[in-house]
C-alpha cells in the first residue's frame, strides 16, 4: 500500500489514511494500464495493439484471426526489409513454419529452393507465407516449398500397437515418437 511509503506522522492521519486508501484502486489501475500498454510495443506481447502494428505495416487486419497466427505475419513483414538474402528468406520462412527451415539458391534456375526440416507435414499459413515471400523477393526468381513426410520405412519400424490409434493423416504428418 502507497501510505506506508509517506513519513510517520502523515500515516497516523485519519484524513490522510483515507485519502491515500481511496487513491489505491486508482493508482493500481493506472499501473496496470501502463503495463498494458507497454505490452502492446512488443510484437511478442501484443494483443489489442496487433492491429496497429498491422496497419503501420500495410498488413490486411485480421481480428478474427489468432493472435499468434498475426504475430507471425508482423514479424515475417519485419524482417523482409532490405536487400533480399537466403538469410532472410530463412527468416520469413521459418516465422511461419514454427520450425527450422533450410533455403538453397539455385542461381542457374533463377529459383530458391525452400526446405522445412523442423516439421514433418504441411507447415501451417502456407498461404501467408506465399504472400509473404512476394513482397520479399525478388519478381524475377521462383521458389520451391520441399516438405518432409514420413516414409514407409520410418512406419515400418514402428510396431501396429503403436500405429493402431492414429490416422494414416497422422502418421505422415507427424513425429512418429510423439
Amino acid at each position: 500500500m502507497l501510505l506506508a511509503k509517506y513519513p510517520e506522522y502523515l500515516q497516523k492521519g485519519a484524513e490522510f489514511a483515507d485519502i491515500q486508501q481511496a487513491l489505491e484502486p486508482e493508482r493500481l489501475a493506472l499501473w496496470q494500464a501502463r503495463d498494458g500498454l507497454m505490452d502492446q510495443l512488443n510484437v511478442d506481447s501484443a494483443t489489442w495493439g496487433l492491429q496497429y502494428w498491422e496497419q503501420a505495416l500495410g498488413i490486411p487486419v485480421e481480428l478474427v484471426k489468432p493472435a499468434a497466427f498475426r504475430r507471425s505475419r508482423v514479424k515475417s513483414k519485419l524482417r523482409g526489409v532490405g536487400v533480399t538474402t537466403v538469410a532472410m528468406i530463412q527468416n520469413v520462412a521459418e516465422s511461419f513454419s514454427n520450425g527450422a527451415v533450410d533455403v538453397t539458391e539455385q542461381p542457374e534456375r533463377y529459383r530458391v529452393e525452400i526446405k522445412f526440416v523442423g516439421t514433418i507435414g504441411i507447415p501451417p499459413n502456407m498461404a501467408d507465407l506465399t504472400a509473404a515471400l512476394r513482397e520479399v523477393m525478388p519478381a524475377h526468381l521462383g521458389w520451391d516449398y520441399v516438405i518432409i513426410y514420413n516414409t514407409w520405412d520410418a512406419i515400418k519400424a514402428r510396431t501396429w500397437e503403436a500405429l493402431a490409434a492414429r490416422t494414416w493423416a497422422d502418421i505422415k504428418e507427424s513425429d512418429l515418437d510423439g
